[in-house]
C-alpha cells in the first residue's frame, strides 16, 4: 500500500456508524430526482392502469351471460293462503257435523231393477278410480299425479281440464330445458309453483267430478218408505277427516315450498347487495392518490436499493474514510456578488467563472506548494465538463497570482475547455497528434479578469477519443518545453485517460481526481484512484462537485460561435516564451 494512503487513512477511521451510512445512502437516493421520476412515473402508470382497467375487465369477463330474475313469492304465499282456507273450512264444517249428528236410519233392501244395478256399479267403479287419482294426487301432488288425473276418462271430458293439462304439460317442457341442477334457480322455482298450482286447479275439476258422480249414484238408489231412526243418532266425519287432512298436508307443503322461496330470495338479495358494494368504483382522486404513492414509494425504494448495492459519495468525510484519500474542497453553487456584476468583464464571463469561491481557492492552495516556481497539474473526472470548470477557476487563480498560464484540453468528442471559455475548439490537440499542426499554432487565449489571460490549447473536435498511447507520447515529447514557458500548466482530461498513464508522462505528476456527490460511485472513485497510482501519477486528493452538471455548449455550437477578438496586446502576451 502506498505510504501516503496509509497516513492519510489513519487520520480517518474507516469505520462508519451504520446510522450515519444509512443516512447518507438515503440522502444520496433523494438526490436522484430523475432516476425516481422515472422509476415512480412508470409505477404510477402501470398502478393507475392496475387499479382502473383490470377491475372493469374482470368484472366485465366474471358478468354472467344473463342474469337470473329475482325469486316471486307470490305465488308461494297464494297457495299457502288457499290451502289455509281448504284447512280452515274443512275444519269448521268438521266441527259442525260432530255437534249435530244425524240419525241412523235403518237400511232397506235395494229394490231398483237390474239396469239401474249396473248403471249404478258403473258409476261406482268410475267414482273408485277416480278416488284413487286424487288419493294419488294428494298424497304426491308432482306433475305426473295431476297430468295421469287430468289424462284420465272422468277428467278429460272437461274442457278446462284439458286446458288446464296443456298448460301443465308447456311448463314441464320447460322446466325440463334446465335440467337436473336447476332445483336451485328461481325460474326453476317459479315453473314448479306454477305446475303445482295448475295441478291443484285439474285436481279441483276432479273433484267437482267426483261430487257429481257421488251424486248420480244416489239418485240411482232405491227409495225407502218412511225411515227408522235408529236408536243411538251417529254422525259419518271420515270425508271431513280426510278433507282436513289433505288440506293440513297442502298446507305444510306450501307453507315449505314459500320458505324455500324466500330463502332463495334473500340469497339473491345479499349476492346482489355485495356485486353492487364490489362495482362501486373507487373515487378518482383515491385511485390517483394510491397510484402516486405506490409509485413514488417505489421510485425511492428502487434508488435506495441501488444506492445501497452501489454507494455514491455522500460528502467529503464519508469519502476520505472509505479511499484514505483526502478531500481538497467541495464545489457549491453561490450566488454571484453585485459588486462584481458592475464590471462589464464580469458580466461577459462564463456562467461557471467564478475563481473567488471558497472550494477553487481551498483547491489552488492543495496544488500550489510552497517556493515551487512551477504548477503542473492533471484534472480528471468521469465527467470531463465538471473538471473542465474546476481547472479554468484554478487556471484563472493561477493568472491571478501573476503566473503565466496554460490549460490543455484532452476530449475531443466533447471539447469542455472550450465550451466553459467560450472560445473555438479547432484547430486543436487532435491535430498537433495527427501532425497537422503546432503547437504554437492552435494555441489560442482567454481573458481572465480585466488584465489577465490564459493560453488555451483546445481539444479539437473527433469523433473517437485521442488514442491514450499517443497523449503520453506528445505529453512526454512537449511536456518539458510547457514546464520551461508556462509557470502554471493544467491539462484536462478523462478518468480513463489519467489511469492510462497521462500524468506520469508530465514533469509533475500530480492529480487530481473530480467527482460528483450523490453521482458518483465510491467504487469509481476507489479505482481512478488506483489505477492513477498504478500508472505512475500522483493523486493530490479528490475535489468535490455538489451542484448540478455544467451545461455547456455543444461542439455544434462551438463551431459556429465567432472566435474572440485577438489584439496586437494578446498576440504579445501569448507569444511563445
Amino acid at each position: 500500500m502506498n505510504p501516503n494512503k496509509m497516513s492519510q487513512t489513519s487520520e480517518f477511521p474507516r469505520a462508519i456508524p451504520r446510522s450515519v451510512w444509512l443516512t447518507a445512502r438515503a440522502r444520496n437516493a433523494v438526490n436522484r430526482p430523475v432516476f425516481i421520476g422515472a422509476v415512480s412515473g412508470s409505477a404510477f402508470i402501470a398502478a393507475l392502469v392496475t387499479l382502473v382497467l383490470v377491475p372493469q375487465q374482470t368484472r366485465r369477463l366474471s358478468a354472467p351471460a344473463h342474469v337470473a330474475p329475482r325469486p316471486d313469492t307470490s305465488a308461494f304465499a297464494a297457495a299457502l293462503s288457499q290451502a289455509r282456507t281448504r284447512m280452515a273450512a274443512a275444519e269448521s264444517s268438521l266441527a259442525l257435523a260432530r255437534a249435530h249428528p244425524q240419525p241412523a236410519v235403518a237400511q232397506q233392501l235395494d229394490t231398483i231393477g237390474p239396469r239401474l244395478t249396473a248403471r249404478r256399479d258403473t258409476l261406482s267403479n268410475i267414482l273408485s278410480e277416480l278416488d284413487a287419482l286424487l288419493t294419488r294426487a294428494e298424497g304426491a301432488p308432482v306433475a305426473a299425479s295431476y297430468r295421469a288425473l287430468a289424462e284420465s276418462p272422468q277428467v278429460s271430458s272437461n274442457p278446462r281440464a284439458r286446458v288446464l293439462l296443456d298448460s301443465l304439460l308447456e311448463i314441464e317442457k320447460d322446466r325440463e330445458a334446465f335440467g337436473t341442477s336447476g332445483g336451485a334457480d328461481p325460474v326453476y322455482m317459479a315453473l314448479s309453483a306454477r305446475s303445482s298450482e295448475i295441478g291443484r286447479a285439474i285436481q279441483s275439476v276432479a273433484q267437482e267430478r267426483r261430487d257429481a258422480l257421488r251424486l248420480q249414484i244416489s239418485k240411482l238408489m232405491a227409495p225407502v218408505p218412511r225411515p227408522v231412526i235408529a236408536q243411538s243418532p251417529s254422525a259419518d266425519t271420515g270425508a271431513w277427516i280426510t278433507e282436513r287432512d289433505s288440506a293440513r298436508s297442502m298446507v305444510t307443503q306450501a307453507s315449505s315450498a314459500l320458505s324455500a322461496a324466500r330463502n332463495k330470495a334473500n340469497e339473491y338479495d345479499t349476492s346482489h347487495a355485495r356485486a353492487a358494494q364490489a362495482r362501486l368504483d373507487a373515487s378518482p382522486v383515491a385511485l390517483l392518490a394510491a397510484a402516486l404513492v405506490f409509485g413514488v414509494a417505489l421510485g425511492f425504494g428502487s434508488a435506495f436499493i441501488d444506492e445501497m448495492r452501489h454507494p455514491r459519495v455522500s460528502d467529503e468525510h464519508e469519502l476520505e474514510r472509505m479511499t484514505g484519500t483526502r478531500v481538497l474542497a467541495t464545489v457549491k453553487p453561490r450566488p454571484r456578488q453585485p459588486e462584481r456584476m458592475r464590471r462589464q468583464s464580469d458580466r461577459n464571463a462564463p456562467p461557471y467563472f467564478d475563481p473567488a469561491a471558497d472550494g477553487y481557492q481551498l483547491t489552488y492552495l492543495h496544488v500550489a506548494r510552497t517556493g515551487a516556481s512551477r504548477l503542473m497539474l492533471t484534472v480528471a473526472g468521469e465527467d470531463t465538463s465538471i473538471a473542465s470548470v474546476i481547472a479554468v477557476n484554478v487556471a484563472a487563480i493561477a493568472a491571478d497570482e501573476a503566473r503565466s498560464t496554460i490549460i490543455v484540453d484532452t476530449d475531443s468528442l466533447t471539447s469542455p475547455v472550450a465550451a466553459a471559455l467560450r472560445v473555438h475548439a479547432e484547430p486543436g490537440l487532435a491535430d498537433v497528434a495527427a501532425g497537422r499542426a503546432e503547437w504554437t499554432g492552435v494555441t489560442s487565449s482567454a481573458t481572465i479578469g480585466r488584465d489577465r489571460i490564459i493560453n488555451v490549447l483546445p481539444s479539437g473536435i473527433t469523433s473517437t477519443p485521442l488514442s491514450p498511447t499517443n497523449l503520453n507520447e506528445l505529453f512526454a515529447r512537449e511536456g518539458q518545453r510547457m514546464a520551461r514557458h508556462y509557470e502554471a500548466t493544467i491539462v484536462v482530461a478523462s478518468a480513463a485517460s489519467a489511469g492510462s498513464g497521462l500524468p506520469a508522462a508530465l514533469p509533475i505528476h500530480d492529480t487530481i481526481l473530480c467527482a460528483r456527490i450523490g453521482q458518483t460511485r465510491i467504487t469509481d472513485v476507489q479505482a481512478a484512484l488506483d489505477k492513477i497510482r498504478q500508472s505512475g501519477g500522483n493523486p493530490v486528493g479528490v475535489v468535490l462537485w455538489d451542484a448540478v452538471a455544467p451545461a455547456l455548449p455543444s461542439t455544434d455550437r462551438i463551431a459556429t460561435a465567432p472566435r474572440p477578438l485577438r489584439t496586437a496586446e494578446m498576440k504579445a502576451l501569448t507569444t511563445a516564451r
